[in-house]
């Protein structure tokens, strides 16, 4: 029972310690990040001009949202 208890042990400093050495020699790249820019003027084109007031809409101090009959 010892013996196993200490090769368990020594394998898991072994395979702990390779771990570090190549997180700290040659990390991982990372890949996240944005691709390019946002097209701004294709977003504004898309965008309807004769919405109505939100005041037209809804009530407003109501607590909830309802539409006006």
């Amino acid at each position: 029972m010892r013996k196993a208890l200490t090769l368990f042990g020594a394998a898991f400093v072994l395979a702990a310690g390779s771990f570090w050495v190549t997180m700290l020699t040659s990390p991982p790249k990372t890949v996240a990040g944005p691709r390019g820019m946002i097209d701004v003027y294709s977003i504004d084109v898309g965008v309807p001009q004769n919405l109505p007031e939100f005041e037209q809409q809804y009530r407003r101090h109501t607590g909830v949202l309802d539409t006006l009959p």
